[in-house]
């Protein structure tokens, strides 16, 4: 059985505290007000990766179990290609889904109440996504709670994006490397993917994403055991090689399948990470973003450079913030850098063409989890919708939106809809411009 020795000696509270630390001792190096560009001028140049801030970002992306309780670009599958059989195979294929940006992330699974309010919110064609947590080399299949997700998600007409990862508080993936592979090739590991996805009951003519792990650019997030790593230090480079062999793998494995509905995903880095960690510890050392981890990812000497190629989207965490990695959280007019950052990303990857799912992003307010900035209720559901109207909504490389988070007792700063069900201005403000732009499951 593998053990993780930080999620052992750290709570939730704790590991938020050490992101708090970790961001504060890089992140006054640059906060000064010349870093922000305004968000509306569409026609400003992607940052240069070269000049990009390196520092710390604070995670949000749970690290724990869940706690009791107008256009764009185009996402729907591919038509398949002519055959010149059955002329009218073609008009008796099932439609795909409306174009539509709009969506919200949950904290698991979900079930189907957390299901109706994603579907009202988002509407026909919008995207929700899902954790499926606890995939080893030996998964068998999926959990009864994921096939049952996926039914509900289509039922409700949403499009799925599914992030897949290992047990709760157990983020030693390296241990689910091939054996003699030097945390280099993770074969079995993406085999057990692929029969998960395989398990999954898929609608008809629309597509199902699937986002291969979570931010493994923080420490917590791909651990290392002690005696693994030369002086139990594990230096981001190694890192990002080790993550590019696991998505490069569990690509392959999936688009083995065959089904054009699947689609693959990178996960979503945060935008500040660890130079290295201490393996088996809590030591770290900030000072990297994920621009430098993506060019990790992709080098010749020892990553894999046609990973780009092997994916169908890419996934982003480019939360508010008013520096590139730092300043997280602040009102819309200041937040520029952070909502733009995919354009940095995508640049680092050399796939422009890539159509791009902001996994997590949005605003919080001040509290246990947002320790940095935020606002009240009210100003967050205004930012919000001006990020909508004025940046999401418009931008050429956008695919969908999925704000963090729906809801969830342990995640309440950034929750949408509290835990009784009752709305926070945020939701009804976000239903409201997506009901008057995208009809279905309106008041």
């Amino acid at each position: 059985m593998k053990h993780d020795p930080i999620a052992r000696t750290r709570g939730p509270a704790a590991r938020c505290a050490v992101r708090l630390a970790l961001c504060l001792a890089v992140g006054a190096t640059g906060c000064d007000e010349g870093h922000w560009v305004p968000i509306r001028d569409f026609g400003d140049a992607p940052v240069d990766a070269e000049s990009v801030v390196e520092v710390d970002a604070p995670d949000v992306a749970p690290d724990a179990p869940p706690a009791d309780v107008d256009g764009g670009p185009e996402t729907a599958p591919d038509a398949p290609p002519e055959t010149g059989t059955d002329d009218g195979a073609a008009e008796d294929a099932p439609p795909p889904p409306p174009v539509n940006r709009f969506g919200i992330g949950l904290v698991g699974p979900g079930d189907a109440f957390d299901l109706d309010l994603a579907a009202d919110l988002a509407g026909p064609g919008g995207f929700v996504k899902l954790i499926f947590p606890g995939v080893t080399r030996d998964t068998a299949g999926p959990d009864p709670s994921w096939v049952e997700a996926i039914r509900l998600a289509c039922q409700r007409d949403l499009v799925p994006v599914v992030r897949i990862g290992p047990p709760w508080g157990d983020n030693d993936v390296r241990n689910d490397a091939d054996p003699g592979s030097n945390g280099l090739r993770y074969t079995a590991l993406a085999e057990a993917y692929r029969r998960v996805v395989a398990g999954l009951p898929l609608r008809e003519g629309w597509p199902i994403w699937i986002e291969v792990h979570n931010e493994p650019d923080l420490c917590y997030e791909w651990v290392c055991t002690p005696g693994t790593v030369p002086g139990d230090w594990i230096g981001y480079e190694q890192t990002a090689r080790e993550y590019a062999a696991l998505l490069r793998d569990v690509a392959d494995a999936l688009h083995g399948l065959g089904d054009p509905r699947i689609r693959v995903l990178n996960a979503g880095l945060a935008p500040g990470g660890a130079r290295r960690c201490q393996c088996g510890g809590d030591g770290y050392e900030a000072g990297i973003t994920a621009v430098d981890f993506l060019r990790e990812m992709l080098s010749v000497a020892g990553g894999v450079p046609d990973l780009a190629a092997r994916l169908d989207g890419f996934a982003s965490h480019s939360y508010p913030a008013e520096g590139m990695g730092w300043g997280f959280w602040v009102p819309y007019d200041r937040a520029g850098p952070g909502l733009r950052f995919f354009e940095s990303e995508l640049a680092a990857l050399g796939r422009r063409d890539l159509p791009v799912f902001l996994t997590e992003t949005g605003w919080c307010t001040p509290g246990e989890r947002c320790r940095e900035n935020g606002g009240s209720r009210d100003e967050v559901a205004e930012w919000t919708v001006r990020a909508y109207e004025e940046f999401w909504l418009g931008h050429p490389d956008i695919a969908a939106v999925m704000p963090f988070m729906l809801r969830d007792p342990g995640w309440n700063d950034f929750a949408w809809v509290a835990v009784d069900g009752a709305h926070y201005p945020v939701y009804d403000r976000v239903r409201a411009l997506r009901c008057g732009r995208i009809p279905g499951r309106c008041p």
